[in-house]
C-alpha cells in the first residue's frame, strides 16, 4: 500500500482494494485491531490505518470528471440502477445499450429524455458532477456502493419517495454526500496519524492507547450505508421537508458521534449497524438539546453567572 501510494501514477485503486479484500487483508487487520495483542502490533496496524486515511483523502481530492471513463461509468450505472423499468434497462448494467424509451406521439420514434433523471435520485440539478465538489470521487464511490449492494431496495425507495409531495421527498443522493462528509470529518481523515501514533505508542495508559485505533474506519462502506439509512429513517420519522435538510444532517452527525465515536475498540461493526438503525429519534433530540446547552454554557456561561449574581437576589 505504501509503495503504491508513493508511486501513484494511473494506479488502479479500485482493483487494488478489491484484491486486498479478496485476500482477506482488510478483514485480518480489523480483527488484529480488536485483538488482545494490539499493543505488540501497534506500529504496522497504525501505519495501515494511516494509509487507509491517505487513500480516502486521495479519493476525496479527486474531482468527479465525466470525461474519465470510470467516473462516467459510475454515473451511468447510477442512472441504470434507478430506472423504474428494470427489464427495459438491464442492458445498461452489463455495458450493452438499453432499449430506448419511445414516445408514441413522436412519429420519428426518437428517445424520450427524462427531464428530472438526476433530481429524481436526489441531486439538486440535472448536471450533478459539481455536486460532488465537497466529497470528490469518494462521494461518488459511496453512493454507487450503496445503490449496487441494495439495488432492489433502492428501486423501492425511489418509488416510495416519488409518491410523496416534492417538498417531502428525501433527496437520497444529497443525503449520501452529507453522510460521506460526516464520516470524513468524524474520522479526521485530513489529519495525519503519524504524530498521533507516536504519541499514543509511548503512553502506558491502556485506555489512551486504545483510542489511537479506529478499526471501524476499515468498514467505511458499511458505516456509510448505515448512516444513509439512518438519515432516511430520521427524515421519515420527523416528517422533514426540503428546508429541514440541514437539521436532519445535524441529527445524523450527532448520531455518528454518539454511536461510532463512543464505540470501544472491540465493538463489532454489526452491533454499531444495529444501534445506528434503532437509536430513538426522541433520545437523539434530547442529545441535541444537551449539546446546545453545553455550547451556550461555554460561550455565555460566565456572562449569565455574572448577571445572576449581580441582579438576581
Amino acid at each position: 500500500m505504501r509503495d503504491a501510494i508513493a508511486n501513484d501514477a494511473d494506479f488502479e485503486w479500485p482493483k487494488f482494494l478489491k484484491q486486498l479484500q479478496e485476500l482477506g487483508v482488510i478483514k485480518s487487520v480489523y480483527g488484529l485491531m480488536q485483538g488482545s495483542a494490539v499493543q505488540d502490533l501497534a506500529h504496522p496496524l497504525l501505519e495501515f490505518q494511516s494509509l487507509t486515511k491517505v487513500l480516502l483523502r486521495k479519493w476525496r481530492e479527486e474531482k468527479v470528471d465525466l470525461e474519465k471513463g470510470d467516473h462516467r461509468r459510475a454515473m451511468r450505472g447510477l442512472h441504470a440502477a434507478s430506472t423504474p423499468d428494470k427489464d427495459n434497462n438491464k442492458g445498461t448494467a452489463t455495458g450493452t445499450p438499453a432499449t430506448p424509451v419511445v414516445d408514441p406521439k413522436d412519429p420519428k420514434g426518437s428517445k424520450r429524455q427524462d427531464p428530472a433523471k438526476w433530481r429524481r435520485l436526489g441531486f439538486e440539478t440535472e448536471s450533478p458532477a459539481w455536486e460532488f465538489d465537497a466529497t470528490g470521487f469518494l462521494g461518488l464511490m459511496d453512493l454507487t456502493d450503496f445503490v449496487y449492494k441494495n439495488e432492489d431496495g433502492f428501486q423501492k425507495l425511489l418509488l416510495e419517495q416519488a409518491g410523496e409531495q416534492p417538498g417531502a421527498r428525501c433527496p437520497i443522493a444529497r443525503a449520501s454526500l452529507a453522510v460521506t462528509s460526516i464520516l470524513y470529518e468524524h474520522f479526521e481523515v485530513d489529519k495525519s496519524d503519524d504524530r498521533e501514533s507516536q504519541r499514543y505508542a509511548a503512553l502506558e495508559s491502556r485506555s489512551n492507547f486504545d483510542r489511537a485505533f479506529k478499526p471501524l474506519l476499515l468498514h467505511w462502506s458499511r458505516l456509510h450505508t448505515s448512516g444513509l439509512n439512518a438519515f432516511i429513517r430520521l427524515w421519515k420519522a420527523t416528517g422533514a421537508q426540503t428546508e429541514d435538510f440541514k437539521k436532519i444532517e445535524e441529527l445524523v452527525r450527532i448520531l455518528v458521534e454518539q454511536i461510532v465515536g463512543q464505540a470501544p475498540r472491540t465493538k463489532e461493526i454489526k452491533d454499531v449497524e444495529e444501534e445506528l438503525a434503532e437509536f430513538e429519534c426522541q433520545r437523539l433530540r434530547e442529545l441535541q438539546m444537551e449539546l446546545l446547552e453545553l455550547t451556550y454554557e461555554d460561550a455565555w456561561g460566565h456572562h449569565l453567572r455574572y448577571v445572576h449574581e449581580r441582579y438576581i437576589p
